[in-house]
C-alpha cells in the first residue's frame, strides 16, 4: 500500500488531527576539480554515484586546509562528503592517518563495514579499525602500529590520550579529526568532550600535528559557533542541501481524543497497522520498557509479520542482527529507544512513529529522518501522549515543524570539569602558563 493511500485510511479516525505534506526536492549535482583520485572516481562510477553540490564543497573546504562544519539533513550523504577527501588524501600521502569519533560504538562499529568497503573497492590502503574497550588486546598493538583510519568514541579517547606515546606514529601524521552526529555534544557531556579535544589537540601539537577538522551533525543551531566552542577553532559552514528528498508526509495523532484505549496502545496498534500495510516501520518509543510492550502487542496484531524491540542493553550480535535484518528488509517492524535515533545504517523505511514528544526538535527531526532515506515518500506519525506539551504539538502542528533547532550549549567554564581534566592534561604532558591557550585563563585557577 502506498503512503497517500494509507494515509486516505487514516484519516477517518477522529486521532488524526492533521497531515502535513513536504514536498520532494529535485537534486543539485557538482563536480570536483581538479576531478578525484581515479581509485575513487572509479568508485563513483561503479555505484553510478553522482556527488551533490554539498558534498563537493567539503572537498573543495578540504583541499584548501579549512575546517568544515557539515550540516545537511538526515540521508543527505553527509559520510561520503567527508570520506572522499580523506581517502584522496590517503591517496597522495602515504603514511596520513584520520581519526573518527562517534557518540556510541554502535555508530563505529556501522561506519567500520563501509569504510573497509570503500578501501578494498579503490584500492586505497587504511587498515581501518574500532579502538575502543571492545577491542581484542591482543589486536591493540597491531592497530596502534598499521592502522591509518581509527574509529572510536570520546569515553575512549579520554582514557587513551595518557598513552599517547604508544600512539606517536598515528598522532603525528593525523591529517583529519571527523566528529560525526556532533548535535550530542552538548551540556555537561558536551562540556566533558570539549576538554577531552582540547586535551587531543593539545598532545596533536606535542607531535606538531596540524590536523583538518570535520564536524558532522543534521540537526543543530548555529553549527558553526557549535563547532567552534567545541574545538576552539574556526570553521567553515557547509549548509546548502544538493541531495534529493521524496515527498514526506507528518501525521499528527491525538490519543487524548480516543480515551478508552491507553495511549501507548494506540502507537502499538500504528505500528502493527502500518506493518501489515506494507510499511516497514520504525517506531520510537519513550523508554527501553515501552519498547517492549509494543514490540510485543505489535507483534500480537501485526498478523503474523515479525514486530522486534531494540534498545540498548542488548547483547552487540543482537543488536547487529537487528540492524542488518532492518536494512536488507527482511524484518517489517521494530519498536526501538532513541538507540536507533544516530545515523547507523538501517536501509531506508518507509515509516517513522514517534510515540511522544523526544524532548527536543533536534530528535524529533533526527527520529523523522530515519524514513525516506532511500528516496521514496515516506510516512512520519507523531503519536502525541496525554501530557500538556505534547497536547500542545497536537493542537499546533505548524509550532513543531517550523520550530528551530535548539543550541546546543557548551560550558567551558565550569570548574568542576575543567577541574578534572586539567588533571588528565598534566597525566599527559606537564602543564605550563601556555597550556591557557588550550583551556582558557580559568586553567591557572584551577591547577
Amino acid at each position: 500500500m502506498s503512503v497517500e493511500s494509507l494515509l486516505a485510511g487514516l484519516r477517518s479516525y477522529r486521532q488524526a488531527v492533521a497531515v502535513k505534506e513536504i514536498p520532494a526536492r529535485e537534486p543539485a549535482y557538482a563536480r570536483p576539480d581538479p576531478p578525484l583520485p581515479p581509485p575513487l572516481e572509479g568508485y563513483l562510477e561503479r555505484r553510478n554515484i553522482r556527488l551533490y553540490s554539498h558534498q563537493v564543497e567539503v572537498v573543495r573546504a578540504l583541499r584548501e586546509g579549512r575546517d568544515v562544519v557539515l550540516t545537511t539533513p538526515t540521508a543527505s550523504g553527509k559520510t561520503l562528503a567527508f570520506n572522499l577527501p580523506v581517502f584522496e588524501h590517503f591517496y597522495h600521502h602515504k603514511v596520513a592517518t584520520a581519526l573518527y569519533l562517534y557518540p556510541m560504538k554502535a555508530l563505529a562499529y556501522d561506519q567500520l563495514a563501509a569504510l573497509r568497503e570503500l578501501s578494498e573497492e579503490t584500492g586505497i590502503r587504511t587498515e581501518a579499525a574500532v579502538y575502543d574497550g571492545d577491542t581484542p588486546r591482543e589486536e591493540r598493538p597491531r592497530i596502534r602500529r598499521r592502522s591509518r583510519l581509527v574509529l572510536t568514541n570520546p569515553y575512549a579517547l579520554h582514557r587513551y590520550l595518557q598513552w599517547h606515546r604508544l600512539w606517536a606514529r598515528f598522532f603525528a601524521n593525523l591529517a583529519f579529526v571527523v566528529l560525526d552526529e556532533a548535535h550530542w555534544y552538548r551540556g555537561v557531556f558536551g562540556s566533558h568532550v570539549a576538554c577531552v579535544l582540547r586535551r587531543l589537540l593539545r598532545v596533536l601539537d606535542h607531535y606538531r600535528a596540524r590536523p583538518r577538522f570535520v564536524v558532522s551533525s543534521a540537526t543543530m543551531a548555529d553549527p558553526t559557533e557549535h563547532a567552534r566552542r567545541l574545538t576552539g577553532r574556526n570553521f567553515t559552514p557547509v549548509d546548502a542541501d544538493g541531495s534529493a528528498r521524496g515527498r514526506r508526509f507528518f501525521l499528527f495523532w491525538n490519543t487524548a481524543l480516543y480515551p478508552e484505549i491507553s495511549p501507548h496502545r494506540q502507537a502499538a496498534e500504528l505500528l502493527a497497522f502500518f506493518v501489515r500495510a506494507g510499511l516497514q516501520t520504525l517506531c520510537f518509543a519513550p523508554s527501553r520498557r515501552t519498547a517492549e510492550f509494543y514490540a510485543r502487542w505489535a507483534a500480537a496484531a501485526a498478523g503474523g509479520v515479525e514486530v522486534a524491540a531494540y534498545r540498548a542493553g542488548y547483547l552487540p550480535e543482537d543488536r547487529r542482527s537487528i540492524e542488518r535484518r532492518l536494512k536488507d528488509g527482511e524484518l517489517r517492524g521494530v519498536a526501538a529507544t532513541n538507540a536507533l535515533e544516530l545515523g547507523v545504517d538501517i536501509g531506508g523505511l518507509d515509516a517513522v512513529i514517534i510515540a511522544g514528544y523526544p524532548g527536543t526538535v533536534a530528535s524529533f527531526r533526527q527520529q523523522a529522518g530515519r524514513a525516506g532515506r532511500a528516496g521514496q515518500d515516506a510516512l512520519v506519525a507523531f503519536v502525541a501522549l496525554d501530557d500538556p506539551l505534547n497536547q500542545y504539538f497536537a493542537r499546533h502542528p505548524d509550532r513543531l515543524l517550523g520550530r528551530v533547532t535548539e543550541q546546543a550549549v557548551v560550558n567551558l567554564e565550569n570548574d568542576y570539569v575543567l577541574r578534572q581534566h586539567t588533571l588528565c592534561a598534566a597525566a599527559e604532558l606537564p602543564l605550563t602558563e601556555g597550556d591557557v591557550a588550550w583551556f582558557g585563563p580559568r586553567l591557572l585557577e584551577t591547577a
